[in-house]
């Protein structure tokens, strides 16, 4: 009975989806996807506004495919009304094995002396005599965010896509409950801007030291430093649903001794090693109260006097909770980017062979 109220939920859905909600692109680029982390059907631009239709761990689908709404502004109802049904249900009025007194069940048939009744998925033969039965027309209503379900016996929480029951009376019934209401926790999140100054530059710092302590900068003479991050280059964007930041990123070569080298156009060094910044970057900013998404944006000293701009990665804090980020691998994978292939120094195949295959 469980699943086949869940299916009408899902069924109905469809109906309503045209007009749920709408979401705003805030990050540099936007991936649409064929499905929740499928492959790439198209990209649209910062500023491009979609159409919201459903909701889904974080991911939302547009009429052109799903993306990750992190990225977005985005309004959509926490409650989706999906459809209505009428149910006989029955309460418990003693207890029947390991079903509790005061349960209740949806009746899905009936003899002359027992309901059959369903708890917990599980369908048992009741007297009539030991429960009370009654009937309502229900509205089925999806959960678009997590949510806790308040009750006389206590509460419950409820992950996002959870279809409940809400009868005439506006209680929610789900797995055999009553609940009087429904919270939602709030997802502004608060960043102290001096904070997050300070701790990018101090990664900055470790980064830094690094490269110049590198086999490979006492080779060459010279290493790619990255410039301290100033008040202007640190931009935080606050939605209704959440705190996003953006980080310009400026790279240069400077020699051993601590020069600047004027006359020429940074690229830079070893993927891996500069994913792994970055990935550790973004994770230490959503450890900060940033909870909607990261963009780091990538510029290089142009050999002539300034700097240009050499694309993007920009993660998703719920994308980041939900799958981690195990390894730069999984950064880049779980991320959106859109990098200048002439941002970097060697060619695919020498980083193949200098860094392996390793993590």
């Amino acid at each position: 009975m469980r699943k086949a109220i869940l299916a009408l939920a899902l069924t109905a859905a469809t109906s309503y989806a045209a007009s749920a909600g709408s979401a705003t692109v805030l990050t540099n680029q936007l991936s649409l996807r064929s499905y929740p982390n499928g492959e790439l059907t198209e990209t649209v631009e910062s500023g491009q506004s979609l159409e919201l239709s459903s909701l889904f761990n974080f991911w939302g689908l547009s009429e052109k495919g799903w993306f990750g709404v992190d990225y977005t502004e985005f309004s959509f109802p926490k409650l989706l009304k999906t459809g209505s049904i009428e149910l006989k249900l029955c309460t418990l009025n003693e207890s029947l094995g390991t079903v509790k007194e005061g349960t209740t069940g949806v009746v899905a048939g009936e003899t002359e002396d027992y309901y059959e009744v369903a708890f917990g998925g599980k369908l048992y033969r009741v007297p009539k005599n030991s429960c009370t039965p009654f009937s309502d027309t229900f509205s089925i209503e999806v959960v678009n965010f997590k949510a806790t379900l308040k009750g006389p016996e206590g509460n419950r929480d409820v992950p996002s896509g959870t279809a409940l029951l809400q009868d005439s009376s506006g209680r929610f019934f789900f797995k055999g409950r009553f609940y009087n209401s429904i919270e939602f926790p709030q997802l502004k999140g608060e960043v102290d801007r001096e904070i997050l100054l300070k701790e990018i530059n101090r990664i900055i710092d470790i980064f830094n030291s690094a490269k110049f302590s590198s086999p490979l900068a006492d080779r060459l003479g010279y290493y790619v430093k990255t410039l301290p991050v100033r008040n202007e280059d640190l931009r935080i964007v606050k939605t209704p649903n959440g705190v996003g930041v953006f980080v310009k990123l400026k790279y240069r070569f400077f020699t051993k001794e601590g020069k600047p080298i004027d006359d020429r156009k940074t690229r830079l060094f070893l993927k891996r090693s500069n994913f792994i910044f970055w990935k550790n970057l973004t994770q230490e900013l959503f450890g900060l109260g940033v909870n909607k998404f990261v963009e780091l944006d990538i510029y290089r000293f142009n050999g002539s006097g300034g700097y240009e701009n050499c694309g993007f990665v920009a993660s998703s804090y719920h994308f980041y909770r939900l799958y981690g980020f195990k390894n730069w691998r999984d950064f880049i994978d779980h991320s959106e980017s859109n990098l200048s292939e002439d941002l970097w120094f060697f060619a695919d195949q020498v980083y193949e062979r200098v860094e392996g295959n390793g993590d």
